[in-house]
């Protein structure tokens, strides 16, 4: 994959046939309002995609639901699919606009990326990304400075990349040493079983991100377990389980959760390459 880029590469130029298709497409539609969306929708992704073949990443427009003509009737929705790691959810922009709306349809999407809009329309420019996994469920748009820069996002996808055939592995070991008959456990288990392989990455690159090397085994067991401070840990999952209150159970499993982020946090520290581990040892 290639690490860098010239600036110029943000600006995308919409070629006449993107144009085109993207009108055919819009023409499908019930009425005008929606075949708008269609039609920017279809530019927004053509863009990316054609910026990623660019920087050598493997792209299947044709794949998404945006590129399937009942999909796009029906949802809205602006989806390229990366082989193996999942999809980049196109917004489109318009000038003035100060924020992303996103899509009802979230599954498997690993981020969100902004492409923006101006007349006369014949490019756009990529405006920045953000992970999926940095989006609350209920959040139904993103201001654009909370957008991550675009030269970022290479960094991102590559680290999922590789984090992918090294986890695959451990995720399935992890779930079946999880407790079927334990309430909590199975919790767990439901949480990771209801996630991409990606998304876990995902989920660990911010943890690997933004706590300390110390922290890594905590910060993410909670992360792995699906939980956060406003679930009250472990035991807010344990509480809402049918009155079972165990704190014994609840300390178990949180031990068992800090061991399997710290082990596999190593692993990932060694193949991304940023620095010692010596703080995991």
């Amino acid at each position: 994959m290639v690490n860098s880029m010239d600036t110029y590469l943000l600006e995308i130029p919409l070629e006449q046939t993107a144009r085109n298709l993207a009108l055919q497409f819009a023409s499908e539609q019930a009425n005008p309002q929606k075949g708008k969306r269609v039609y920017f929708n279809t530019l927004a992704v053509w863009a990316v995609n054609y910026f990623l073949e660019w920087m050598e990443l493997e792209t299947d427009i044709n794949g998404g639901d945006s590129w399937h003509q009942i999909d796009r009737a029906i949802l809205d929705v602006a989806d390229l699919v990366l082989p193996g790691i999942g999809k980049i959810e196109c917004c489109p922009v318009m000038l003035g606009e100060t924020a992303i709306s996103l899509p009802t349809v979230r599954e498997n999407r690993i981020a969100y990326l902004a492409v923006g809009f101006a007349e006369p329309f014949d490019k756009v420019k990529l405006l920045g990304f953000i992970p999926a996994v940095e989006i609350l469920e209920e959040t139904e748009e993103i201001s654009l400075t909370n957008l991550k820069p675009i030269e970022e996002l290479l960094d991102y996808l590559d680290r999922i990349e590789l984090a992918i055939p090294l986890l695959q592995g451990e995720i399935d070991e992890l779930l079946s040493d999880l407790a079927a008959d334990d309430p909590v456990q199975a919790r767990v288990r439901e949480n990771l079983q209801n996630k991409s392989i990606a998304e876990i990455v995902a989920i660990l690159n911010g943890v690997y991100r933004s706590s300390e090397k110390s922290d890594w085994g905590y910060e993410g067991g909670k992360a792995l377990a699906g939980i956060g401070a406003s679930s009250g840990g472990l035991g807010g999952i344990n509480r809402s389980l049918s009155g079972h209150q165990s704190s014994d159970i609840d300390t178990k499993v949180e031990a068992k959760m800090n061991r399997v982020a710290k082990k596999w946090m190593k692993k990932l520290a060694e193949i991304w390459g940023d620095g010692d581990d010596s703080a995991l040892s």
